[in-house]
């Protein structure tokens, strides 16, 4: 016991003596933790949700997040302060609009402390609580220099997916049931595409990356994550509104990359790319015979459960929410008929945060992205040194609204709020506010 004490207070002193050297350190250098942000979440793709490595501690499991969490909430606090202090002006909106819905989903997650414990709060609690803390870090940085890094990080981030999903195919198994990354990860990928494509726009994508950028749309088809599908149809549609002399750039290099990569995957794995394909579109139109079901049916089922069962039965629930920890259990029919409980996330970011925040706390989560959109959009017609990184961030954050619909969110989506948060701050501290 004394030697466990001992090596604990060395551990403790080895920290203050280094502590102040690695504040500084991560103060002019913020990239590095959403580095560390990023490669937890690629290294996430290597594990199921199930088998992610965790420490356990007193009976309570941590993961890599649960440790920076807290170290970029710290590192915002002073930022941060002085708007609490100051109180808020009009520019501040989103802010405000962001801090009420922090202050929504704390009270949940104390009065689910209070009726299921701390393990079992906090669990369903975290995946908010990431979002809050990297939301809040990114809008405190200074968007000038830390965007360009972001775009090449996200680029690495999609690199480094790319290598997993390749490795995956080696077996020759494109089926549904073979995908080798998630549909988060995939989501990441496809963002990063998205990136590129303003990039290359700008004239700041280095040709060295065009053949990278080019395999990743074909690599997003053959992934099958039929979500994805669609949230790159409806980005690739915005960007041609937004920007219309981009429409023939993207048909151009879409169509090189399907013909390019497509060809060289059908000589390599014959028909049996193909066949996958098929049989995901098949799946897809099914509307419910034998023994399957089609995805999206099924989800419906569940969302329709959850609202009218016990989760919503009182009028506090439908003000703020049900407490964190008290699960999502509801009833669906499977494709012969019979009730079938299950008890895993809604598949419905939007569903999630109602049933966690209520009225209040979902108008909340709803009109800070909306507000960030309207004033992205507003800000980029009347700053055209903005505009390209203001459209970018606009297509990033519509397309992780579309994704809400089908999947939940992750925590490296709060990197785009925060930088949309930032890029505002800075435009509306400039120029006056919108």
């Amino acid at each position: 016991m004394e030697i466990f004490l001992i090596i604990l207070i060395a551990l403790t002193l080895l920290g203050a003596l280094f502590f102040v050297p690695i504040v500084r350190l991560l103060e002019h250098r913020p990239v590095l933790l959403l580095y560390a942000i990023v490669l937890i979440f690629v290294f996430s793709s290597l594990f199921s949700p199930a088998d992610l490595p965790v420490v356990s501690v007193a009976g309570i499991n941590f993961n890599q997040m649960d440790i920076i969490g807290p170290i970029i909430l710290v590192l915002c606090f002073p930022f941060f302060f002085f708007y609490l202090r100051n109180g808020f002006e009009r520019k501040d909106i989103v802010f405000f609009v962001l801090f009420f819905w922090m202050m929504i989903l704390g009270l949940n997650y104390i009065l689910g402390l209070r009726a299921f414990g701390l393990q079992v709060a906090t669990n369903e609690f975290r995946s908010y609580f990431y979002i809050i803390c990297i939301t809040l870090y990114v809008a405190s940085l200074n968007m000038h220099i830390v965007w360009p890094q972001i775009e090449r990080l996200f680029l690495f981030g999609a690199f480094c997916l790319f290598v997993v999903a390749a490795i995956g195919f080696v077996d020759g198994d494109f089926s549904r049931s073979g995908r080798p990354i998630g549909s988060s990860h995939a989501l990441l990928i496809l963002q990063a595409l998205l990136i590129a494509i303003f990039m290359y726009n700008r004239r700041q994508l280095s040709p060295a990356l065009m053949p990278f950028v080019v395999c990743l749309f074909p690599l997003l088809v053959i992934l099958q994550h039929r979500s994805i599908w669609v949230v790159m149809f409806f980005s690739l549609v915005s960007i041609c509104i937004l920007e219309p002399a981009m429409r023939g750039r993207i048909i151009r290099f879409g169509l090189i990359g399907l013909v390019v990569v497509g060809g060289l995957c059908a000589v390599m794995f014959g028909t049996t790319i193909f066949e996958a394909l098929k049989d995901s579109y098949d799946e897809a139109a099914l509307v419910g015979t034998g023994e399957k079901t089609n995805t999206f049916l099924w989800r419906m089922q569940g969302w329709r459960s959850l609202l009218t069962g016990k989760q919503m039965d009182s009028v506090q629930d439908l003000l703020i929410g049900n407490p964190f920890g008290s699960g999502w259990e509801r009833t669906v029919l499977t494709g012969d008929g019979l009730d079938q409980v299950r008890s895993e996330t809604p598949h419905n970011f939007y569903l999630q945060t109602f049933l966690r925040g209520g009225v209040l706390g979902f108008l909340a989560f709803l009109a800070l992205h909306i507000m960030l959109l309207k004033k992205m959009c507003f800000r980029a017609r009347v700053d055209p040194e903005l505009r390209p990184f203001l459209l970018c961030l606009t297509v990033l954050i519509a397309s992780q609204m579309i994704y809400y619909i089908p999947y939940g969110s992750d925590y490296i989506q709060a990197i785009f709020l925060g930088s949309g948060i930032a890029w505002l701050r800075h435009s509306e501290t400039v120029k006056g506010a919108i």
